[in-house]
């Protein structure tokens, strides 16, 4: 569709001038703050096939810049850009001229100020000094015009560049610095984890067995609540098995082993225990299958065995939580 689109916009300018001409003069005459895709495809398409018409567009785009509003030269240079970054023709015209479109886009001369709008015009002269930077980092060294201009406006009149390389390169070395201290890290507690790891199943393994002793005393008898007899009504009332649930949740809940004097001792172990086994061993569980998750290792069979192991722990670890909470235990 958009291929349509270009071709129509390129025989709307046949009659009689250059194609591309006509596209750049739509292109730059808009409020938008970014050049109109389809156009900019068109620009592109056109110049990429011809270098007559590559010369005539860096010629109508100079032409352009001389305009006295900033919009107009704003758009006008994202086109240079676009084009300036793709064609070593296009390059070598620009920088033929690169005084004039520095000082057409920077106003960095007293006598020659950006024209109105000034928001916009502080955008084109901000846009203008990344672009310079992009372009003397990118071609530079085959462009003795673009390291002079460049220099000229960084040291003599003091512009601020924004450094963009400098910084995505700085951004990226930090990046992977903090990579690697956390691969240290990993590995570090990975280390620890080997080293400990039959202590560390032995005391969740001592948890869970005194926290089962503890049940064995407290909570329901395991075996079978017997129903009571029913009559005719009631047994037509509890035919659903909500109803029946209901009642087998309250006979069951009749059966717990209720906290007294005699027994508070054991009540107050178990109420330590499940202490122990939410904010130590369950959270320790979890942080070990995470890093064991995380960590990058050259021999992954002691890693892959132990995951499988401290998942089959959480998994029973929650099981034991939930038999605690059934017995009426709560922090």
């Amino acid at each position: 569709k958009e291929s349509a689109i270009c071709v129509e916009m390129m025989e709307e300018e046949r009659g009689g001038t250059e194609v591309v001409v006509g596209l750049i003069e739509k292109a730059t005459n808009s409020t938008a703050p970014e050049v109109d895709s389809r156009l900019l495809k068109a620009i592109k398409s056109v110049v990429r096939h011809s270098d007559s018409e590559l010369r005539l567009a860096a010629q109508t785009l100079m032409n352009v810049m001389k305009r006295d509003h900033s919009q107009v030269r704003y758009l006008s240079l994202l086109i240079i850009d676009e084009l300036f970054m793709r064609s070593k023709l296009f390059r070598t015209l620009v920088v033929e001229n690169l005084d004039q479109l520095l000082t057409l886009s920077i106003g960095f001369r007293r006598n020659l100020p950006l024209p109105a709008p000034p928001a916009v015009a502080s955008v084109l002269r901000s846009k203008a000094i990344e672009f310079l930077e992009n372009w003397n980092a990118s071609f530079g060294l085959h462009y003795r015009q673009l390291r002079l201009g460049y220099d000229y406006l960084k040291n003599t009149l003091r512009f601020q560049f924004p450094n963009l390389q400098a910084n995505a390169a700085r951004v990226q070395q930090e990046r992977r610095e903090r990579e690697m201290r956390t691969k240290e890290i990993l590995l570090s507690k990975f280390g620890t984890l080997k080293a400990n790891f039959s202590s560390i199943k032995d005391e969740i393994q001592l948890t869970i067995d005194e926290i089962g002793e503890c049940l064995d005393i407290v909570s329901t008898k395991d075996e079978s609540i017997p129903f009571g007899p029913l009559d005719d009504e009631e047994m037509e009332e509890f035919r659903s098995s909500e109803l029946r649930q209901i009642r087998f949740d309250s006979l069951k809940e009749g059966e717990k082993v209720q906290e007294n004097s005699d027994n508070k001792v054991i009540f107050d172990a178990l109420r330590e225990l499940y202490k122990l086994l939410l904010t130590k061993h369950l959270v320790s569980v979890q942080e070990w299958i995470s890093l064991l998750i995380r960590v990058d290792v050259a021999n992954n069979r002691f890693r892959d065995s132990t995951l499988k192991e401290f998942i089959d722990i959480r998994n029973r670890l929650q099981l034991v939580k939930k038999k605690c909470e059934e017995s009426g235990c709560a922090l």
